[in-house]
């Protein structure tokens, strides 16, 4: 089978291996699509990726890596479940308890068409926790966008909105638009979206957004405060990773009102400690698509999984918009020439490309 390796900063190919067997609690997936995350891929491929320094996590700690997480495919294959504990005992339907590893494959039979967590290849292997079937009315394309909107699900939830909240989001790519929608969702009853970028700032309307700002033309603070009649946002999403957001992000937020850090950064952040103290402000960040399934739900009620679930549930419902922009398609084989335009120019493949496998 063929697969997508970054071996070195700006190296990347396709490489020949074998094809994978599905393990207990894993799917294997034969791909049709995988989205292209031009943010995180980016910095794979550039060498700039935050976790070569921190490697905390398994997966992108060096090279070589295995990039992409967005695949829509057909399932191949099926390993069995894992619903044990460590001492072999059963685990309760509903309420497992601490320390279980709930690899549940049953509800996936050969032939399902599945949104799975898995790298730009003919052939992923997953963990069922990381997959959700993909109903009928949703396509392909569309599907790619679960594994963002599931990153912006959990980060909603950290925000802990309170019901008529007012949320700005700074950054509307495709990841500060899902931001926007789910906040809208979760309860804000006013959305401020903020970019430099015209067309962005059309589809942020066309999801919804009360009020925009090209913040290349317009008082970007001003028109926070007019749009919040002087009380500042009670939330400010940064999802553009942007230099110098953070600090127009506090400037924005109200008093004792929350800054979420969404986008990647890369350079060290800097902002004004005393506007962020005067303002008893607070910021908080958040990783990823939230916690690992299997935890008592008396204390994490919403594992990776159910929410990759709810994420492709609220697109098949039309709840959450993922028809708000039209993906550029590219042949897999023309990784390397996809990957240098990105480089020089990480709007020229749009709000997202998509790789073609079939």
């Amino acid at each position: 089978m063929k697969s997508i390796l970054i071996r070195n900063p700006y190296d990347v190919g396709i490489v020949d291996e074998e094809r994978p067997h599905a393990g207990p609690g894993e799917l294997v997936v034969e791909a049709r699509i995988s989205g292209i995350s031009s943010g995180t891929e980016l910095f794979l491929y550039r060498g700039t990726y935050p976790n070569f320094k921190l490697k905390k996590w398994a997966q992108w700690k060096e090279y070589p890596v295995y990039p992409g997480y967005e695949l829509v495919g057909k399932v191949v294959e099926v390993g069995p479940s894992t619903k044990g504990d460590a001492s072999g005992g059963s685990v309760a339907s509903l309420q497992p308890s601490a320390g279980v590893v709930i690899a549940d494959t049953s509800e996936f039979k050969v032939g399902d068409r599945v949104i799975c967590m898995g790298t730009h290849q003919q052939f992923a292997r997953v963990p069922a926790t990381l997959a959700a079937k993909i109903p009928d009315n949703v396509t392909d394309e569309h599907a790619t966008l679960a594994v963002l909107a599931t990153t912006t699900m959990h980060s909603t939830r950290r925000l802990c909105l309170e019901y008529g909240d007012t949320v700005v989001v700074i950054g509307l790519g495709i990841v500060g638009n899902l931001a926007l929608q789910h906040a809208k969702l979760g309860g804000a009853s006013k959305t401020i979206a903020i970019d430099l970028d015209a067309k962005r700032l059309e589809f942020a309307r066309n999801v919804g957004a009360d009020f925009t700002i090209d913040a290349s033309k317009e008082d970007t603070l001003k028109k926070v405060s007019e749009y919040t009649r002087g009380v500042g946002a009670d939330a400010v999403v940064e999802a553009s990773g942007a230099k110098g957001t953070l600090q127009v992000a506090i400037d924005c937020m109200r008093d004792r009102g929350t800054v979420e850090l969404l986008g990647w950064r890369t350079e060290e952040s800097s902002f004004i400690f005393g506007d962020l103290y005067y303002k008893e402000g607070k910021i908080i960040a958040t990783r990823a698509i939230g916690p690992d399934p299997g935890m008592p739900y008396s204390y994490v009620r919403w594992g990776y999984d159910q929410s990759l679930r709810l994420a492709v549930e609220l697109i098949a419902k039309g709840k959450l918009k993922a028809d708000f922009f039209v993906p550029e398609r590219y042949d897999y084989k023309d990784i390397k020439k996809i990957y240098e335009k990105i480089d020089k120019n990480s709007a020229s493949i749009g709000m997202q490309g998509i790789l073609t496998w079939q």
